[in-house]
């Protein structure tokens, strides 16, 4: 936990010495505030809502991230967009995920008879995370990276390593979170200071929104001359800006998590468990068997998983567990209701035939 101890004390430092340390670059007065929501009427992210600890899932999305240029005069250049995001809990542990996106997908300089400008749709940042804790660090970075010969591999090796880390799980993106934040040092350095667009670090304000982070300086910038489209396109009076960079973020809250099937520790558990009820069949019914004593102890190992995820919030693993305790049960009751009167040593002659599943449990919105 060291790495995310340190990273944890970057982003609380002055923001130009965490930028200073990431990404090599200067620190300038960029812009990097929550957009008023009267400036986004047409967009439900816009609201601001407090977001509170041990209830609320994050979702962190870059809507729109524009670079303006791709090439300068005989130069052209990758546009790339990097972010780390901490999610600090109440027992002092730190949860990484770190992401990194190309802007062109192919990683190949754009035609050089063309300016055109580089945009990107949706990207999630993070997803579904729960919040426990009192604080969430960030960073958020635009880079423009020139397309030399040694930057296209690097780029294209940190994208493929950001795909195999997700946006989703702490415990699948933990081990590359160190390395990729390397590989965008490493790469940071190869485009040099010039090569930072945009870029916020520091702790994000704990309420939903929409959050802007612009080329332009702040003490220049005035909300009233600004608003958003209905794709998140930023405009200035009514135009599209096309003067400089930016990154157009939403951070959404939600209470409760819809893809939990997919926890890398819960979807492990799960199977030995559904193996567990396969095998036993109508011996489930048996307190005696080796079978039940094994449908047990998977049950078990179930339930300590989902109280002790990172990815779940307490009340949705207490939940959870519950839940799947009590299919478990029923089954039990099920094929203890089936037995027919049988010989010592004869097995049982009825009962469930087919196993548990969790795609058969729906625990989300509550019922209860």
């Amino acid at each position: 936990m060291a790495f995310f101890s340190n990273l944890w004390d970057i982003l609380n430092s002055p923001a130009g010495e965490a930028i200073e340390k990431i990404y090599h670059s200067p620190s300038k007065q960029w812009v990097a505030q929550f957009a008023p929501p009267a400036l986004a009427q047409n967009l439900d992210t816009a609201a601001q809502t407090p977001i509170e600890a041990d209830k609320h899932y994050i979702t962190v999305t870059a809507q729109k991230t524009v670079l303006p240029y791709d090439r300068v005069l005989l130069k052209t250049f990758y546009g790339v967009v990097h972010s780390t995001i901490i999610v600090h809990d109440d027992d002092g542990e730190a949860r990484s995920l770190t992401t990194f996106a190309g802007l062109d997908p192919a990683l190949t300089a754009i035609d050089k008879r063309s300016g055109e400008k580089m945009v990107q749709g949706p990207r999630t940042l993070l997803e579904f995370a729960p919040f426990r804790g009192t604080a969430m660090g960030t960073t958020i970075a635009l880079l423009a990276v020139e397309a030399e010969d040694y930057a296209k591999p690097l780029i294209s090796t940190l994208q493929k390593m950001s795909d195999l880390a997700g946006v989703a799980f702490f415990s699948a993106g933990k081990a590359l979170a160190e390395p990729l934040i390397s590989g965008v040092q490493a790469l940071s350095e190869v485009a040099g200071g010039s090569g930072t667009q945009v870029v916020y670090a520091g702790n994000l304000p704990l309420h939903t929104g929409i959050f802007l982070i612009a080329g332009v300086d702040a003490a220049g910038f005035n909300w009233a001359e600004y608003s958003f489209g209905s794709d998140y396109t930023l405009l200035h009076q009514g135009a599209p800006v096309q003067e400089f960079a930016y990154i157009v973020v939403s951070i959404q809250a939600a209470d409760s998590r819809p893809n939990w099937r997919q926890i890398p520790e819960l979807r492990d558990a799960e199977t030995v468990l559904d193996g567990a009820v396969k095998a036993a069949g109508r011996k489930i019914a048996d307190a005696n068997s080796e079978e039940r004593a094994k449908v047990e102890n998977a049950l078990l190992a179930f339930q300590w998983q989902c109280l002790n995820t990172p990815d779940l919030c307490s009340q949705d693993a207490e939940h959870l567990a519950d839940i799947v305790n009590r299919k478990i049960q029923g089954f039990i009751q099920r094929a203890s209701a089936g037995l027919a009167p049988a010989a010592s040593g004869r097995g049982l002659t009825k009962g469930p035939a087919h196993g548990f599943s969790l795609d058969e449990i729906e625990p989300f919105p509550r019922t209860e």
